[in-house]
């Protein structure tokens, strides 16, 4: 072998040497980055995943989800009573078991928010009342097109 070949041999095992090399870089910056796009997904379908509990589990679970935001979700009774934007008002369970919950809220209510009406509260429990910062209303009714 002349020295020609043998320095051919020796630049072209190097530039393959480099062309692996970049390969895997590649597939390593590539994995990485797959792994964080997963991770950021997972992170931020979690946090927007918020599961709701009606009166009587949140009362079975008083002490621990105290002074937490959580939400709940039961009807509510003809109890409101407002005084401008503060209100307070009880919502009863929906499995219609007897357990109600106290909640007091300021702030705008919602035009369908009406007694009977399902609502979901989002806020904190504490000391035996629901203090909600948002009330969601649900649709009582289907839409049923006119005939």
């Amino acid at each position: 072998m002349s020295i020609y070949n043998k320095a051919f041999y020796v630049i072209g095992s190097s530039e393959k040497r480099h062309e692996v090399l970049k390969k895997k870089r590649f597939i390593v910056g590539g994995l990485i980055l797959i792994a964080a796009l997963v991770s950021l997904s997972y992170i931020g379908f979690m946090g927007s995943v918020t599961y709701y509990y009606n009166v009587s589990e949140l009362l079975e679970k008083a002490n621990a989800l105290s002074n937490q935001t959580i939400r709940v979700s039961g009807n509510v009774a003809d109890d409101v009573d407002r005084q401008g934007l503060d209100m307070s008002f009880t919502v009863l369970d929906l499995s219609d078991n007897g357990d109600s919950l106290p909640v007091v809220y300021n702030g705008a209510v919602p035009d369908t928010f009406k007694v009977g009406n399902q609502v979901v509260l989002e806020g904190e429990y504490t000391a035996g009342v629901f203090e909600a910062d948002v009330i969601i209303v649900k649709c009582g009714s289907k839409y049923e097109p006119l005939e």
